[in-house]
């Protein structure tokens, strides 16, 4: 697949670096040109232009005029804000609320690397502030159908989004899914979702479920070798205890991660405002009181060099005229320099307490 070129402006967007890319959408860093509204206010956004070989498409243009109109219905401190919608020749684009930091995944996938799991409190934390954002989203008549832990951005100063509404199904949607059409990711979808069936709110706990099983056992849920097999252990939604696998596993969570969990939707939390006060008084319950601080403990215990040259990539984005440099090439560099740092190392690093220790049931 190649690159599309990087366009020098949108709108009134000076557009800096490509810092990702997706199936339908690449997404670049953009800084508002012109004067700031407030003084707090933010001159870099993210911008998501939809890619030119679709951009004569109507199926998906549809789709992409879809998400933003979800989007900018949802004003919520859990989710990624769009700021503005636009047009610059043939590129449709969208400006989107800028969040400096790395996903639930990669903050997982990190600690893998470290020999080291995320602490239960600070997961039922992070999960409370997703299930929160969900809600509202649900209040809005908006069921996401794609909640996972790569559709989850963890600032370095410890907010948490939910991003992705591109398969969400909403009121006044213009695309309509067409009949045994499945949308989301196989791994993380709910039984009814998995089987084509007309889905709600509890779809979304369900997934948020999975999301949280997973970090919390630090192993895969319903993930098997190929789609087919994923969507078989989904339908038959077969959730071992995590304290038959963990040693230490915190039972209270278990009966949280239980109940969002359960086949049948109408066993499940009927929203996801109840699973976020369950969440929040486990958490408490272990005995420290989190907020965004400890968040961004984690997260800058888990990603110190990401942190730092992209806080100084901004920095000289802000001062210059002219930046080179994609983000994503020089967050390439950064981990693979992060990979050859042996596990006694990282370890070093941490500050005590932040995180457990792997560990197995004897």
């Amino acid at each position: 697949m190649q690159r599309p070129e990087v366009p020098k402006k949108l709108g009134r967007y000076q557009v800096l670096a490509r810092i990702g890319e997706g199936g339908m959408a690449t997404v670049y860093l953009g800084r508002r040109l012109g004067p700031a509204i407030a003084e707090d206010d933010d001159p870099f956004v993210a911008l998501k232009v939809i890619r030119d070989e679709f951009s004569h498409r109507e199926d998906f243009v549809t789709m992409f005029l879809d998400e933003v109109k979800i989007v900018a219905s949802l004003q919520n401190p859990g989710i990624v804000r769009l700021l503005e919608f636009g047009q610059e020749g043939k590129r449709l684009y969208c400006a989107i609320e800028l969040v400096m930091g790395q996903s639930l995944w990669r903050a997982w996938d990190t600690c893998k690397l470290r020999k080291s799991r995320l602490r239960y409190d600070w997961i039922a934390y992070v999960g409370a502030r997703i299930a929160e954002g969900l809600h509202a989203a649900h209040e809005h008549g908006c069921i996401h159908r794609d909640v996972s832990p790569s559709n989850v951005l963890i600032s370095y100063d410890g907010r948490i989004k939910i991003i992705d509404f591109g398969t969400a199904k909403a009121q006044h949607r213009l695309s309509k899914t067409t009949m045994g059409v499945v949308k989301g990711k196989y791994a993380y979808m709910a039984p009814e979702q998995a089987s084509s069936v007309n889905v709600d709110r509890r779809a979304d706990v369900f997934s948020l479920g999975v999301t949280l099983w997973e970090i919390a056992a630090d192993r895969r849920l319903f993930k098997r070798k190929d789609d087919v097999e994923t969507l078989i252990a989904v339908n038959a939604a077969e959730v071992p205890d995590p304290c038959a696998l963990v040693w230490g596993f915190p039972r209270p969570l278990w009966r949280i991660l239980r109940r969002a969990l359960r086949k049948e939707p109408g066993k499940r939390y009927a929203t996801a405002l109840e699973m976020a006060r369950d969440l929040d008084e486990f958490a408490r319950s272990e005995g420290r009181k989190l907020g965004q601080k400890d968040v961004a403990e984690v997260m800058h215990a888990l990603f110190p060099l990401e942190a730092e040259q992209d806080m100084a990539f901004m920095k000289d984005a802000s001062e210059s005229v002219d930046v080179s440099g994609p983000m994503s090439t020089r967050t390439s560099i950064t981990r693979l320099s992060v990979d050859e740092i042996a596990p006694d190392e990282w370890k070093r690093q941490l500050p005590a307490g932040l995180l457990n220790e792997r560990t197995k049931k004897p």
